[in-house]
């Protein structure tokens, strides 16, 4: 149908891309340029840097012969000490402490189990109290009634359980508990009520009765405080236990610090051996001369630096010019005109500006070499050829003895095509053209295309966009006005 307007058919041609690279290279000097006097000038700083912390590390090294004996003997000194120390303090931990003397494989561990029931916050209830004895505040209660252990140790003998392989549940309506086997996480009973348990761990020769006893008081007294800073709710002994089992964190934990002893003790040992080689060697060192150290010459390294920086500009502004050409959306390639926007090309025409610009002989060679015998032909003769072949669309209609009027529309500037209209009505003499219009953007002229025959576009390679084109194409053919074609200034 008429009032249909064809999706456009956009092919990439690698020439066009490359002229149109050519076009801007300025910009792709500029770019080029600043890669490579940034890459250039990092390198020389770099070089000169370099250059110089090998001259400081010479006079260094020539300081630190000098006195190297005396120096080196006192780092040895020094950390042999430090090291020797720090193997006292882990070897008193390892004979005194708590937890270093528990068998993991028979601990006495205490556990009491707690049901809290009777609120709607179970959540933060339970997250209280793990808080609570977490953060070792029951340890330090314990610790305040019962200092026969440590409060360090105990910090790390009372935990709150988290996993267990036996979990109690809650049915409300038999008000009875239930205990389900190989479970691995705690599981809110029922709505309101949860279980959890708190376990203490003691070595042999400690009776824990007493800390669990004391522990119970600690968490009636806590359970008092959360309800009026928590929630209300009824925390309900469920058991207290005593039994001795195997503890695989406390084997753990008791394998890493005599890891670390034996670590620590072989490297003292280390270290006095190398304090023996070197009083050994020291001589022999001393007598030994230096190299001199080879200087980079900066020029040089910055000058490969540069030739890198400029290739690198100049594929990041050919890889910016892809990406503006394909996703701009601009009239760039004119070979495929008819097939992308389905209407002739009905000239090329090389505006002749008066601005001149630096090294411009530069964009004629390009346009030339784009042109190619085109590009000889003088601007006077495109616009007469655009004339003729704009006299042929018109004559060349079915309708020919119609079309008087013809609108001079399209998507760029006045400025750009007003001396190519002048021209234009100068040489068709035969029919009526009107002032250049935008149908696009003036709604003035939009009204006025109901009144003439034909249009006639003027668009700019480079500027105007194809949808735009695409559109002021389909305002013509919805309003039956003949679309006679396109003349393309550059």
């Amino acid at each position: 149908m008429m009032n249909e307007c064809p999706e456009p058919q956009k092919n990439i041609s690698l020439m066009d891309f490359i002229f149109y690279c050519l076009e801007k290279w300025r910009w792709v000097g500029i770019c080029m340029l600043l890669f490579a006097i940034a890459a250039g000038g990092y390198k020389y700083q770099e070089t000169l840097k370099g250059n110089k912390l090998v001259q400081n590390n010479e006079v260094i090294e020539e300081d630190v012969k000098e006195s190297e004996s005396y120096q080196s003997t006192q780092y040895y000194e020094r950390a042999i000490e430090e090291l020797e120390k720090d193997l006292d303090t882990q070897e008193g931990y390892l004979k005194n402490s708590v937890v270093m003397q528990l068998d993991p494989y028979h601990i006495s561990t205490g556990t009491l189990s707690y049901f809290v029931e009777g609120s709607e916050h179970i959540g933060s209830v339970i997250a209280a109290y793990s808080s609570f004895v977490s953060s070792g505040r029951l340890a330090e209660g314990l610790y305040s009634v019962n200092n026969k252990i440590p409060v360090e140790d105990l910090r790390f003998l009372v935990s709150f359980i988290n996993s267990t392989s036996e979990v109690y549940n809650i049915d409300n309506s038999a008000n009875t508990i239930y205990k389900i086997e190989e479970e691995q996480v705690i599981k809110f009973a029922g709505t309101g009520s949860a279980v959890f348990q708190i376990q203490i761990r003691m070595p042999e020769n400690v009776h824990d009765e007493s800390y669990m006893e004391h522990a119970k008081e600690i968490m009636e007294e806590y359970t008092s405080q959360l309800q009026t800073e928590v929630a209300e709710h009824r925390l309900t002994l469920l058991s207290s236990v005593q039994s001795e089992m195997m503890d695989s964190d406390i084997q753990e934990y008791q394998s890493t610090v005599r890891t670390a002893y034996t670590t620590s003790l072989r490297g003292l040992q280390t270290l006095k051996a190398e304090f023996k080689t070197f009083q050994e060697t020291k001589d022999v060192q001393n007598n030994v001369s230096t190299t001199v150290p080879t200087l980079k010459n900066p020029v040089s390294s910055a000058i490969r630096f540069a030739i890198f920086g400029l290739v690198l500009g100049g594929i990041l502004a050919c890889f910016i010019l892809l990406v503006l050409y394909m996703l701009g959306g601009k009239l760039q390639d004119i070979e495929e005109f008819k097939n992308e926007f389905g209407m002739p090309l009905l000239g090329l025409v090389r505006v002749s500006g008066n601005k001149r610009k630096l090294f411009g002989f530069m964009d004629t060679c390009f346009f030339r070499l784009r042109g190619g015998a085109f590009a000889k032909i003088s601007y006077e003769e495109q616009v007469k050829m655009a004339a003729a072949n704009v006299q042929t669309s018109i004559t060349g209609s079915i309708q020919k003895s119609g079309v008087k009027k013809i609108m001079l529309s399209g998507t760029i500037v006045e400025k750009d095509v007003s001396a190519l209209c002048n021209h234009l009505s100068s040489e068709l003499t035969d029919v009526s053209l009107s002032s250049y219009k935008q149908i696009v953007f003036q709604s003035s002229a939009l009204k006025e295309l109901e009144d003439y025959d034909g249009i006639l576009f003027l668009e700019k390679r480079g500027v105007s966009e194809s949808a735009t084109i695409l559109q002021e194409k389909k305002l013509a053919l919805d309003r039956n006005v003949k679309v006679l074609g396109t003349v393309v200034v550059c």
